[in-house]
C-alpha cells in the first residue's frame, strides 16, 4: 500500500512488470552490457580510481539525470 501510494503521489514513477528472468527485456540489463563492453572489458585502467572515474564519467553521460540533479526521489520509509 505504501509503494502504491507513493507511485500516485509521484507519477513521474512507474513500475515495469518483467517475466522472472529475461535480461533482454531490462533495461538495466543493456545499460551494464554497455558499461562493460566500453569501460571494464578495455582494461586501460592501471589504478582502481581510474576505473571509478571512468564508470562515474559513463554513468553521468548515459544517466536520463546527469549528475542525479532530478533523478534523486524522496521516499518515506
Amino acid at each position: 500500500r505504501k509503494v502504491e501510494r507513493w507511485l500516485e503521489e509521484n507519477p513521474k514513477f512507474r513500475l515495469l512488470f518483467l517475466p522472472m528472468y529475461s535480461p533482454w527485456l531490462n533495461p538495466i540489463e543493456r545499460q551494464w552490457l554497455s558499461l562493460h563492453e566500453t569501460i571494464t572489458r578495455n582494461h586501460q585502467c592501471r589504478y582502481m580510481w581510474q576505473l571509478l572515474k571512468q564508470v562515474a564519467q559513463f554513468m553521468n553521460a548515459a544517466s536520463l539525470f546527469p549528475g542525479n540533479q532530478q533523478g534523486l526521489a524522496k521516499v518515506e520509509r
